[in-house]
């Protein structure tokens, strides 16, 4: 997986679990990237004119900046032996626009976070920060369920080709290269998915015809996968494809659960008119109902609504 050079993590204090830092040190050795762990201290200029007049000399800011330090270098500490290039930065203001920022300042390649919230996965993905993350993001936003195994022995890769479709075929050539590369990196299982639905609501057809419709509709999405994946992995066992046919959002969460696949890769990004306002709705639902680690990409002509400060 040679494309991730520059990577960022954002620590998550709360969760004591080094999966993350795991995958990004991994990720780093097998790319000779860089990793950059940042965290990120709200602005508190606000609360220091109301300190009693016994800490009237203390900076709330400095002090909070200074413990996040301390604690990004005990995480560093472990893997100090590790022969990657790392660096610490504290940030200061609303996390989801520093980090954005950030990335956008140090042409970082791949976000990896673990996602704040509630205890159950599906939660902490909807919490504030990682759904900024994905959907503003310039870049890749890789997030880690918090008990996930490092590596990971399963992957699925979402697809959706379309050969008359110029933005679905770059994002399909990317989410492959990036999941079949991270299968191979990792001796992963990869499986490639792509869900097809067809409906026809008149009453004045009979079933069969609207079911030989159907299978041509089916025949047009196989050749389709087919081709794609002749293309980019013409060495996947033929078990490890599937084609489904139903709604993207429920089919695929559900073959997840059925392979027990520990990380998803997939697009995010649908077209809205609003650069990165929306995350999509078929990729929204599909992570509102998957418990394992998502790897969500976006295509190469996205451009994120964040914009850096001077």
């Amino acid at each position: 997986m040679k494309r991730f050079k520059n990577i960022l993590l954002v620590n998550n204090s709360e969760i004591k679990n080094p999966a993350a830092l795991t995958c990004a040190f991994s990720l780093a050795k097998n790319n000779n990237a860089k990793i950059r762990i940042v965290d990120v201290v709200k602005e508190t200029s606000s609360y220091q004119p109301i300190l009693p007049e016994s800490a009237k000399s203390i900076n709330i800011h400095d002090m909070l900046v200074q413990e996040k330090r301390e604690h990004l270098d005990s995480l560093l500490r472990p893997f100090q032996k590790e022969d990657v290039e790392t660096s610490i930065k504290i940030l200061t203001g609303i996390p989801f626009l520093e980090i954005i920022r950030e990335v956008i300042r140090k042409d970082h390649d791949l976000v990896i976070v673990t996602p704040e919230g509630k205890s159950e996965f599906k939660d902490m993905l909807f919490g504030t920060t990682t759904m900024h993350l994905l959907r503003k993001c310039p870049c890749p936003v890789w997030a880690i369920k918090p008990s996930s195994d490092v590596p990971f022995p399963r992957i699925l890769a979402a697809v959706d080709p379309d050969p008359d479709d110029k933005e679905k075929i770059l994002l399909n050539r990317k989410i492959l290269e990036i999941s079949s590369s991270l299968a191979e990196m990792q001796g992963s299982e990869l499986h490639i998915v792509h869900a097809w639905d067809f409906h026809i609501r008149s009453v004045m057809l009979p079933k069969q015809t609207t079911d030989e419709i159907a299978e041509e509709v089916r025949s047009i999405h196989k050749s389709w996968f087919e081709e794609l994946l002749g293309k980019h992995v013409p060495d996947l066992p033929e078990n490890q494809a599937h084609l489904l046919k139903g709604k993207a959002g429920i089919q695929i969460p559900g073959l997840a659960k059925e392979k027990d696949v520990d990380l998803i890769v997939m697009g995010t990004v649908s077209r809205t008119g609003i650069p990165g306002l929306l995350i999509g709705n078929t990729a929204e639902k599909i992570l509102y109902h998957v418990d394992c680690s998502v790897l969500a990409v976006k295509p190469d002509e996205f451009t994120t609504p964040v914009e850096v400060n001077e």
